[in-house]
């Protein structure tokens, strides 16, 4: 029996070794490169000023335009400024429109001309440079563009700057006219070796997204049952007490079978917990679960009721807001100011600026509402990271924010600056906060705020999961070649110990 579990663990290493090895490497750049994405301050910094006297068509009169009679979901209206003229954009089911803010009709998609001079006026903002544009193309999705979360802007113009410091390329939704991602040179090529090698994110593949799934799925499954056996296997051929005649513990004395071997006993551990959590993560048999309804549900309340279109009106503007977004809480019609340097307020519906955003009594009060059958056991602001809400190098997180706890163990984290939920936490999400986050990411409490132990932990692990996974690609290797591992040479000394 021994024997066949060897030979299926030798045989499954040399079909997955090379993906586990590719795995590590991409692992490893992903802890200091994230994937290409437009980050809020960046975002809000291309945008420019709405004027403080923009005399825009109202937002019934911009939602009327489009032939939908009830107002937007929450975010689905904003108001920007954009080809010098205020613009409103609009989410009609899973399209986003753009509707012209003086006209108070649809705008038309954008034309290349159109598309060009945006680019320009959002790549000089974001770098302080008058750029060129080098290079125009419409696209239904590219490798940078396949997530799903782009559909409802689909298709996009891809702009290439002629920027030789940086290459900077801005991407653009034909209909909205929206800014949706930057990437720039460095950020393209490490990602190749990064988040595109590690989630296997080739566009042919990763636009079919059960297909993919269902690879990413089994592989990584197989992957760890292979682990697992090779522990299995290192642990049955350890001899501790009763070493082998050459005085080891392990029974290998050629150099790349000894490493795979001992590296194995200590890195297998790690190296099956990245692979089991890795593989947990697209969701095997509807792992984790979790009640979405009830969610669901809750936002809702949450939210409110609709308010009617004729209610929908602007708030007063200011100097320095580039963007104003409607928000729905509490069955009225609030407004998100998102200003220049990265900041933000929000608009009551009497106008009034409230820059610390809700109160605890608000916040408390929805709460409440949100899950009326369930008693509040504790209510308290967070300052600070706690066991499930903490910030990481690509994972910002805002504070303060205002933790709920329910009887039934709920958690609930409240922004008060956006008038949003930040957070949800139920049973499932606990699973996945130590079967995922803490195997995967080693996101441990211990570390939250030691960022360069966390990074000198990972990178050491990754080392020698690294180790260990090239000495098995190296027996494969030979083995494909038809070369058997040769015994080390027998040194002079146990040459003179042999001869009678």
């Amino acid at each position: 029996m021994w024997r066949r579990l060897h030979l299926i663990h030798r045989w499954a290493g040399i079909g997955l070794g090379l993906l586990v090895l590719l795995w590590l490497l991409s692992g490893l750049v992903m802890l200091f490169v994230a994937r290409p994405e437009l980050r809020a301050e960046e975002r809000q910094r291309a945008l420019a000023e709405l004027p403080a006297q923009a005399q825009a068509v109202s937002p019934a009169q911009a939602w009327a335009a489009v032939g939908a009679s009830a107002p937007p979901e929450a975010g689905g209206l904003r108001l920007q400024q954009q080809l010098g003229r205020p613009v409103y954009l609009l989410q009609t089911g899973k399209r986003w429109l753009a509707v012209d803010g003086l006209s108070g009709q649809p705008r038309p998609p954008l034309q290349p001309a159109q598309a060009e001079q945006l680019a320009r006026e959002h790549a000089e903002r974001l770098t302080g440079r008058t750029l060129a544009v080098a290079e125009l193309e419409l696209l239904e999705r590219d490798q940078w563009t396949v997530y799903s979360r782009f559909n409802p802007q689909r298709p996009l113009y891809r702009v290439a700057l002629a920027d030789e410091d940086e290459g900077l390329e801005l991407y653009i939704g034909q209909a909205s006219g929206e800014l949706l991602l930057d990437t720039r040179r460095w950020e393209r090529a490490w990602n190749w070796l990064g988040s595109v090698t590690h989630w296997i994110y080739i566009t042919p593949l990763r636009q079919h997204t059960e297909l993919w799934r269902q690879i990413i799925l089994w592989s990584s499954g197989a992957a760890a049952l292979m682990c697992l056996l090779g522990l299995v296997l290192g642990l049955q051929r350890l001899r501790l007490r009763r070493r082998y005649a050459s005085g080891s513990v392990s029974p290998y004395r050629e150099r790349w079978q000894r490493w795979h071997h001992l590296l194995g006993l200590g890195g297998g551990v790690v190296l099956l917990a990245w692979l089991f959590s890795g593989w947990l993560s697209m969701g095997p048999w509807g792992w984790p679960g979790g009640d979405g309804a009830a969610a669901g549900q809750e936002r809702q309340r949450w939210q409110g009721a609709s308010p009617s279109v004729a209610a929908l009106s602007l708030p007063e503007l200011r100097s320095g807001v580039v963007e104003l977004e409607a928000l729905r809480f509490q069955s009225q019609t609030w407004w998100l100011a998102r200003l220049a340097q990265g900041s933000s307020e929000l608009i009551a519906p009497g106008g009034q600026v409230l820059p610390q955003g809700l109160s605890e009594a608000q916040l408390r009060a929805a709460a409440q509402a949100m899950r009326p059958q369930q008693p509040l056991v504790q209510a308290q602001w967070l300052h600070e990271a706690d066991l499930h809400y903490y910030p990481l190098r690509h994972h910002p997180r805002d504070f303060p924010v205002y933790r709920l706890q329910y009887q039934d163990g709920l958690l609930l984290y409240l922004d008060p600056r956006s008038a949003r939920i930040a957070l949800r936490v139920d049973a499932a999400g606990r699973w996945n906060r130590w079967l995922f986050n803490a195997l995967h990411r080693w996101d441990l409490p211990p570390l939250h705020g030691l960022t360069l132990a966390r990074d000198a932990l990972v990178i050491a692990l990754s080392l020698a999961g690294l180790a260990l996974t090239a000495a098995g690609t190296v027996l494969g290797w030979r083995r494909l070649r038809g070369r058997r591992p040769l015994p080390s040479k027998i040194s002079s000394d146990q040459k003179a110990q042999a001869t009678p």
